[in-house]
């Protein structure tokens, strides 16, 4: 069977407001895994606004978010999310807004209808897609970098199934996809 490539990248783009009028953007450059996940602080479920846990994992509802410099549209536009999917990490959240982190380690607020609690990932590196949790399995599927998928499910044997935009599912190492891990 032929290897189908899951064209997906084009991911993370962020628009400066000072170059908005350019209409110049740049490429957000992946941190490694583990160190946009680090130095959080833990909430439990009973201690927040939304009555779930932080940090947690979420993604975007639409293609254009603004993300601002504080908890209110009076604060300014830091910059703006292009990618519905993206998955960002909520670090604090007020009522109405949540305080993000996304793949750079970059943090800004981003209000609450704008997110949603589908979990995706990225992925790190140009990825094998499997169809089951080996490394011996069949590729199915490779991945661009920075390619958004849908997590499906994660084992304890560091495999996540994941789902891309085309609907093909395969299985990734989680160390090869941001978002997948626990915060």
């Amino acid at each position: 069977m032929r290897k189908l490539s899951i064209s997906l990248l084009i991911s993370v783009l962020f628009v400066s407001p000072a170059l908005a009028q350019d209409r110049t953007t740049r490429v957000v450059e992946p941190l490694p895994a583990a160190a946009s996940i680090q130095n959080l602080y833990r909430v439990s479920a009973d201690q927040t606004p939304s009555g779930f846990i932080v940090p947690r994992f979420v993604s975007l509802k639409f293609t254009k978010v603004n993300a601002r410099t504080g908890p209110s549209r009076d604060h300014a536009i830091a910059y703006q999310y292009q990618r519905r999917g993206l998955p960002l990490l909520i670090v604090a959240e007020t009522e109405m807004w949540r305080k993000v982190r996304d793949i750079s380690g970059d943090e800004a607020w981003v209000r609450k209808p704008a997110l949603s609690g589908a979990r995706t990932v990225i992925a790190l590196r140009e990825t094998s897609l499997r169809s089951k949790p080996k490394p011996e399995a069949r590729e199915v599927a490779r991945t661009d970098v920075q390619a958004v998928m849908r997590l499906e499910s994660c084992d304890g044997n560091g495999w996540c199934q994941v789902k891309a935009e085309n609907g093909l599912k395969g299985w990734a190492k989680k160390q090869d996809l941001w978002g997948a891990s626990r915060p």
